[in-house]
């Protein structure tokens, strides 16, 4: 008998391939995120997410993160900032708003560093970073009383109409990106706080109207802020929900960048310990996931134990957070991180 030896060697080829391609299937079925969860009787949830995609590799795994958003319950989505890391471009830009878009929810947006005020970066397009908030304005805000997304809701705006004569009113005038809405008795809001200490970093040609546009932006940042527990007390709110893209340094105490984003943590643990209720604040920056209480102990302003604060995950993490809100119990927020794996593609 004359054996075939390349035809024996060849064998066992198919099982193994076989065998590989149901191990990947496997892989692909049970990694990722897991299945959505009901939403309890009583609750709803949101979506809370920023700082990614920064790379083509990350925006593959961003798509995995689309698609788990929209299988989901949600009443909206937050995105805290950072839509991309460069370039800063108005085609960049507008493939982000066609994103959001695409998702069947709401869609609540504040702005992060990485679309404006580092854009004077050679990577990013070495634009003049207010122009570049100008054109983000026009491009994400251009009907600042009504939300992103697939399914629009309504929200209030910054933006205040001019005054008799031209005149604008009041320092929130031109701030269509500050917006708040109400679900269930729970008050949100978005206020535009960045990292990159608050704006203020240097940067090549920056000007004293570059400096201003920090102090004016911030003074609307302590107003609206005010307003929003104002309106929640008014309505009896059960909780508040805040969002923004900075990491305001609560744990740097009497360091230049907690400086950076004051008067506005002092106000926010003044008028959260006013309201008693309970208080989230959602933020990037940090790109850790991270839940914890800030406003106690050390932080060295006034106390408020009754703030949360949610750091959404953010690249070289993939993922979002998925807030349950039970209104009218005494801790209404619960928190499931949901990330994509580093190889899941699809």
């Amino acid at each position: 008998m004359v054996r075939d030896w390349p035809a024996m060697r060849r064998r066992p080829i198919l099982p193994a391939a076989v065998l590989v391609a149901l191990l990947a299937l496997g892989l692909a079925l049970t990694c990722g995120p897991p299945p959505p969860s009901p939403t309890p009787a009583g609750a709803f949830a949101f979506a809370a997410l920023g700082d990614a995609p920064y790379s083509p590799h990350e925006v593959l795994r961003h798509r995995v993160v689309l698609q788990d958003l929209a299988a989901h319950d949600l009443a909206w989505v937050l995105h805290v900032g950072d839509v991309f890391w460069h370039p800063c471009s108005d085609g960049h830009y507008r493939k982000v708003r066609e994103r959001f878009a695409g998702l069947p929810h709401p869609v609540v947006y504040t702005p992060g560093d990485n679309e404006w005020t580092d854009c004077w970066e050679r990577g990013s397009g070495e634009y003049a970073p207010r122009e570049r908030l100008a054109r983000l304005r026009e491009t994400f805000f251009d009907a600042p009383r009504r939300s992103l997304g697939g399914r629009p809701m309504a929200l209030v705006s910054q933006e205040e109409p001019p005054a008799a004569g031209g005149a604008e009113v009041g320092p929130g005038a031109g701030l269509p990106e500050n917006v708040r809405w109400e679900r269930d008795g729970v008050v949100g809001a978005t206020v535009h706080l960045v990292g990159s200490s608050n704006g203020l970093d240097p940067f090549p040609g920056r000007t004293a109207e570059d400096d201003a546009e920090v102090a004016a932006r911030t003074a609307a940042a302590v107003v609206w802020t005010r307003e929003t527990f104002a309106a929640a007390r008014e309505r009896r709110a059960s909780a508040v929900v805040l969002g923004f893209h900075a990491d305001p340094g609560f744990e740097r105490v009497a360091r230049e960048y907690r400086r950076a984003f004051e008067p506005w943590v002092t106000v926010l643990a003044e008028e959260a310990r006013r309201f008693g209720g309970p208080v989230l604040a959602v933020h990037g920056d940090g790109h850790d996931y991270t839940v914890d209480r800030p406003l106690t102990g050390a932080w060295g302003g006034p106390p408020a134990p009754n703030l949360t604060r949610l750091q959404v995950p953010g690249s070289p993490d993939i993922g979002w957070v998925r807030v349950v809100v039970t209104p009218g119990a005494a801790d209404p927020f619960a928190f499931e991180e949901r990330t994509v794996p580093r190889w899941k593609h699809w």
